[in-house]
């Protein structure tokens, strides 16, 4: 989903490797370090710079769970820190944004332990004191989630993973470093440039005709237009853009004023990843392809078929030997871009992302209203492959046309 936050971000880009020289001018009283535990060049640079001394903790780039905040928590408690400095991927930015705000205001984990049953979006509520918060500076090591500058999080609890909301959530300070992306795997920039692509893409087909529409399709254009550039070339500066653009898809005007849940691909991607352990992108790239393809083919309840067209019209100008048709377009470009989906779904695997995507995002709450439990067994038995009749969920399953049969 997109969220909007009180206060914007304030964004800062550096030239390759010098972000240690800016930092200390961004801090406020005592600081830390939180970074990923793989980026041990990049932390001894901001150490034997302006934040020599400072408290450093240590994480793994894995997805945030409460344990994870408690560790995160407790050493912006025992340090007394002001400032906290995050460096990594989506995950370790996610940590030390609801860490912050849990520490400041404790009743929020609270909150959203007694709420995470309720739905798969917690939505916090204002925090007691904003002043009590310590400033975050957040320093992406990857591209796509935007996480420096949303106002989201995601936070795997006992009852799955979930997507939490808060305007305060969004960090202080944004930092693109080019050296902070340098040794991110090639196939993980795609990964961020299709993450980026599909949030624009997906909340506009999921949304009404908005004055903004023009900028949403000239930034889907720079992004494709960039990861057709980095098929050919790979360089520090291409990455950096990569990382603006993916910035640009939360603090841009392409998706103002859209619906906040149109992206409907989303969810059923969130639930795929978290049933079958693995990232989010690949399981999209399962997924979007069969969205597609009900959207063209006039199912509403996930997006408009003319703006889906429109859309890729927009793609195809930029890329004119990709199939016109977006279902089929989509699978073309992230083929070219090296994504690839699950090779296998077990049935068992289908069965609990169906059931937790009902149960977190569907039926009575607005992200998946008017989806019903055969459509989103229609798209994940395509996705599979088209092998699997699911069962299991009263007593009902789908044909090959979507429709609800008795089992």
């Amino acid at each position: 989903m997109i969220a909007d936050h009180a206060v914007r971000t304030r964004c800062v880009i550096v030239d390759d490797g010098t972000a240690p020289k800016y930092l200390g001018n961004l801090t406020r009283g005592r600081t830390g370090v939180v970074v990923d535990g793989a980026l041990k060049e990049h932390r001894d640079k901001f150490l034997d710079s302006d934040l020599k001394g400072a408290p450093v903790l240590e994480l793994t780039a894995a997805p945030v769970t409460v344990e994870t905040l408690r560790k995160v928590g407790s050493f912006i408690r025992e340090n007394g820190l002001q400032t906290v400095a995050g460096l990594g991927g989506g995950s370790v930015l996610d940590a030390v944004k609801l860490a912050a705000l849990f520490t400041a205001d404790p009743s929020l984990a609270v909150f959203a332990e007694r709420h995470a049953k309720r739905s798969g979006l917690l939505v916090l509520p204002p925090i007691t004191d904003p002043k009590e918060r310590p400033k975050t500076i957040l320093m992406p090591s990857t591209v796509g989630t935007g996480a420096e500058v949303s106002a989201v999080a995601c936070l795997d609890t006992a009852v799955g993973r979930r997507l939490i909301t808060s305007r305060n959530l969004a960090g202080d300070v944004a930092m693109l470093d080019a050296g902070h992306l340098a040794t991110l795997p090639r196939h993980l920039v795609f990964e961020g440039l299709l993450e980026a692509f599909l949030r624009v893409a997906g909340t506009m087909v999921g949304s009404r005709h908005s004055i903004f529409d023009d900028d949403g399709y000239s930034l889907i254009q720079r992004i494709v237009r960039l990861g057709q550039r980095l098929t050919l070339h790979d360089a520090p500066e291409l990455r950096l853009t990569a990382a603006r653009l993916s910035m640009e898809t939360h603090t841009g005007w392409s998706l103002m004023g859209r619906n906040p849940y149109g992206a409907k691909h989303w969810y059923l991607a969130n639930e795929l990843a978290y049933v079958s352990g693995v990232r989010k992108m690949t399981a999209t790239a399962c997924v979007i392809g069969p969205i597609w393809e009900e959207i063209e083919n006039g199912t509403a309840a996930w997006g408009d078929s003319q703006r889906l067209q429109q859309l890729w019209s927009v793609v195809t100008q930029e890329v004119p030997d990709l199939d016109p048709s977006p279902a089929l377009g989509v699978n073309q470009l992230m083929w070219r871009w090296g994504i690839a989906g699950l090779e296998m779904i077990s049935e068992e695997a289908l069965v609990r992302t169906m059931d937790a995507t009902l149960r977190n995002w569907g039926a009575a709450l607005p992200m998946l209203r008017g989806i019903s439990a055969a459509q989103i067994q229609h798209v994940l038995t395509a996705a599979a492959g088209g092998n699997h009749v699911l069962s299991g969920l009263n007593g009902r399953s789908a044909n090959g046309k979507g429709e609800e049969v008795s089992t």
